[in-house]
């Protein structure tokens, strides 16, 4: 295998967020505009655990009224200098994988605390410096984090759903939003939360498995917020070593993202209130005909893959997808089951030897998820290796990409 045609390339257009040195990413890498972390509570900040999300500072004007949320902000003072604005002397630098950095610590006396629920005009903020005799022309509002009011906290999980359904909802009525709106499924998501947020502080049950859920939102809206979206891959495939053969499934045509693609031999998002391996067993039955029996008796956890995404409307799509290897019995067993299409979102299946699969992968033929879900299982089972890989600890790495975004137990 050569340098041309290293697999790296196609990891990349799946995981194509820039690596950064940072806990969890502070600026986009498009537009270089901050990002803004959303937490449980203000402690959480304080405490720099693991935020739930990250967005752009765009989309601030959008929540600053709604109901349920708080901001954490700072007035920081604005200096003239040659060419126009520049921040105050007193910022420190920080280098990121991204770029250079400045993050301004205003002097101690033109520093301004607001966490409310009111968040109106930055006038009304700005204000308060005026009685201090300061100009307020002089001073930004920034804020720095969002997080959910006590009130609403108070309310547990069910009350932080309502506050974020509320949002989304309203948002897709008014149309915002359209790229990730198009995919609405009506279907939820599970958003979890660090299990070490000060919420849960004597909540043992945060720190059991899938335990730490925040909250659910419509799935379509995850990338808005950058929150962490949860799937499955499984690869089922017949034979062993040289013989080995993959069940392909084509994407229908009437797919929104990578129509007419190859895709997992079985794929999808996790539901709330959903395990991994329950969300797969449901779409078995729907995208391939394979019933619960058959999974339950031959599939093997093979493990996760992660990802880091930034989607074309610039959204960003931190992504934890569980594997899974269903090693079919032969076809003389009464427990083989040809697959078949059994829903709209598959068209017709394949089976692929294995020159086949890497023809397709390198010919961009796969769901690019799902060619890293792919990929991973050719690393697994040998066909992958660091003597015909050149790029192959990059791809390994790229593989398991470390976000700082909440998940399960994260």
């Amino acid at each position: 295998m050569s340098n041309e045609v290293s697999l790296l390339k196609i990891i990349k257009s799946a995981d194509n967020f820039p690596s950064y040195s940072t806990p969890y990413p502070q600026q986009h890498p498009l537009t270089g505009k901050r990002l803004v972390p959303f937490y449980l509570t203000f402690k959480d900040f304080q405490h720099r655990i693991p935020p739930i999300g990250v967005f752009p500072t765009s989309l601030l004007k959008e929540l600053r009224s709604e109901k349920g949320l708080q901001f954490y902000s700072i007035l920081q003072k604005i200096g003239q200098g040659k060419g126009g604005h520049h921040k105050n002397p007193s910022s420190a630098s920080s280098k990121t994988d991204q770029g250079t950095k400045n993050v301004s610590e205003p002097k101690r006396e033109h520093e301004e605390v607001h966490t409310k629920e009111d968040k109106g005009k930055n006038e009304n903020e700005k204000s308060k410096v005026e009685k201090k005799g300061h100009n307020k022309d002089d001073y930004k509002v920034i804020v720095l984090a969002v997080f959910f009011s006590d009130d609403t906290n108070s309310r547990g999980k069910d009350g932080r759903t309502e506050v974020m359904i509320r949002i989304v909802n309203k948002w897709r009525e008014e149309g915002k939003f359209p790229d990730a709106m198009k995919l609405w499924m009506d279907e939820l998501f599970a958003i979890y939360a660090s299990p070490h947020s000060t919420l849960w502080k004597d909540d043992e049950a945060a720190r059991n498995p899938f335990g730490n859920v925040a909250f659910e939102i419509e799935r379509a809206a995850t990338p808005i917020f950058g929150f962490t979206a949860l799937g499955v891959h499984m690869t089922a495939f017949e034979g062993q070593g040289d013989d080995t053969k993959i069940w392909a499934p084509r994407r229908s045509a009437n797919r929104i993202r990578s129509p007419l693609k190859y895709d997992s031999s079985v794929a999808g998002g996790i539901p709330a209130g959903m395990t991994p391996l329950q969300a797969l067993i449901k779409e078995c039955e729907e995208e391939a005909g394979w019933f619960e029996v058959l999974v339950r008796k031959y599939v093997k956890s093979a493990g996760m893959i992660s990802l880091f995404e930034i989607t074309r409307s610039g959204d960003l799509a931190p992504d934890i997808d569980y594997v899974y290897d269903l090693p079919l019995p032969s076809r003389e067993s009464k427990d083989y089951v040809l697959p078949s299409p059994n829903d709209e979102e598959v068209d017709s299946f394949e089976l692929l030897t294995i020159p086949e699969v890497f023809a397709a992968l390198r010919n961009q033929e796969f769901k690019p998820t799902s060619a890293v879900a792919t990929i991973d299982f050719l690393i697994r089972h040998g066909f992958i290796t660091p003597e015909n890989e050149p790029d192959y600890s990059e791809i390994v790495k790229r593989c398991h990409r470390r976000s700082g975004i909440a998940g399960p137990g994260i």
